[in-house]
């Protein structure tokens, strides 16, 4: 009795201590002025009219602030083939997006629950005895388990992953836990994490492709041949999108039909495209989209809690929005959710990952002065800075969906694109946009300048 007393108190303070860190770097607001004015709304206008005009960007541009929404442009087909044009109503494929939502559920399941010390072993049986099974969930959550990125593998885009399991199936492992087995244990890499977990950020899918695999588990308490209901596709839609009203929303499958779902395009110069397994069409659209094709095919589980989602923006407003709510997460766990973690090292901001997002701190006051961003994310100077949360989602040459929760204005930027020229038009747009709304001025990169001067 005396250890059970003693392991809860502990397990009291380790969440005060993650509480009061989260804290300390949630400020309420360091903006002067939030309101998105009749000027800047016409400034972002002349942006969006400089991609669309150019034939450089196909979608949905869409602002809010609060429940309202400011902005909406659409432009650029979603389907070519029938004739119709994007709208508020189109729905994208929104990659790594849906990232922020398996974290999500995952925090909820084990709520209450210390993530540093859970470990892919304790909730996957089937997972090797290496010394990645000692990774925790924390550093799946925050790109820093030394797992390597199955993405980095062009084979895998075709052939795995599937519905029912389709392999050897004396494994008694269903088609993603067999994907996982495959490319997300540590075989490949000597049995152990590439560098010590927590010691550094590694971008890597297989990161949150063995937390839905984690997710799975829990729901069905058992591995291999477990009912749909147990599905990630389902336990999102259960425990997300039904609790939002995201009716429009869900995980993607090349079986499914869905209204207003977008096509997705590539140029047919785009450098990646020579390294498509799938094969896309030999011509292209009909004038003026002579030099467009339709998207090579991949198999879309293949993407599954790392990747799979799809969603209009009008229901990615309802997902905005239900945050700044209990609905799904509690004030505990939004704190966790959107601090800083992992430093990214990037030299264009001062950026971290947190639990599903990108968390980033601007200078509210100067554009183009990068934030003092230190390695420890606790140092509380952050806290002068202003901080929002992006990730940009890709679809592997087609789809890519820059979403950003400037949270400290209650306002969203959503730009969601069904064409990739360059990959880049997405985030030039979001980040023309976002410098509107913190600097009243674009201040468009020499390299998003040269997106429009090359096309």
């Amino acid at each position: 009795m005396k250890w059970l007393l003693h392991s809860r108190f502990k397990m009291t303070v380790l969440c005060l201590i993650s509480l009061i860190l989260a804290s300390c770097l949630q400020k309420k607001s360091v903006a002067k002025n939030t309101t998105i004015t009749s000027s800047q709304i016409e400034m972002i206008q002349t942006t969006v009219n400089d991609y669309c005009d150019k034939l450089v960007f196909f979608g949905t541009i869409y602002i809010t602030s609060s429940d309202s929404v400011v902005y909406q442009a659409n432009c650029g087909p979603q389907s070519m083939q029938y004739g119709v044009e994007n709208t508020v109503e189109s729905k994208y494929r929104i990659g790594s997006n849906t990232k922020a939502f398996a974290a999500a559920i995952l925090m909820r399941m084990l709520e209450g629950k210390d993530l540093r010390q859970e470990t892919i072993g304790d909730h996957l049986p089937w997972f090797p005895e290496n010394q990645c099974a000692d990774v925790s969930l924390h550093n799946l959550l925050t790109m820093s388990s030394g797992i390597d990125n199955y993405s980095d593998n062009e084979q895998v885009y075709d052939n795995y992953g599937w519905r029912p399991f389709l392999y050897d199936q004396a494994l008694n492992l269903n088609g993603p836990e067999d994907f996982s087995n495959r490319f997300c244990t540590c075989t490949g890499q000597s049995d152990m994490p590439s560098f010590t977990p927590g010691s550094k950020y590694q971008y890597s899918n297989c990161n949150y492709y063995l937390i839905g695999n984690i997710i799975e588990q829990l729901a069905a308490g058992t591995q291999g041949n477990i009912g749909e209901e147990f599905w990630f596709e389902n336990i999102l839609k259960d425990q997300i999108l039904n609790t939002l009203g995201m009716s429009d929303s869900g995980s993607f499958s090349e079986l499914g039909i869905y209204p207003n779902m977008t096509t997705g395009y590539i140029y047919n110069q785009n450098q990646y495209l020579p390294l498509a397994n799938g094969r896309p069409p030999a011509v292209g659209g009909p004038a003026p989209y002579e030099d467009i094709l339709v998207n090579p095919y991949s198999n879309p589980l293949v993407l599954y809690s790392a990747g799979d989602m799809y969603a209009t923006v009008e229901d990615m407003h309802k997902w905005d929005q239900g945050l700044y709510t209990d609905q799904i997460l509690n004030e505990v766990q939004k704190l966790a959710a959107f601090a800083p973690y992992s430093n990214t090292n990037s030299s264009q901001s001062c950026e971290y990952y947190g639990y599903g997002w990108f968390v980033t701190y601007i200078d509210p006051n100067q554009y183009g002065k990068v934030a003092d961003c230190p390695q420890n994310p606790s140092d509380t100077n952050l806290r002068k800075y202003e901080k929002f949360l992006q990730y940009s989602g890709s679809y592997p040459y087609s789809w890519v969906t820059s979403f950003n929760r400037l949270i400290e204005r209650d306002q969203s930027v959503m730009v969601f694109s069904n064409y990739v020229k360059t990959g880049t038009e997405s985030d030039c747009i979001s980040s023309e946009i976002r410098n509107i709304i913190f600097y009243s001025d674009s201040h468009r990169s020499d390299s998003c300048q040269s997106v429009l001067n090359d096309a």
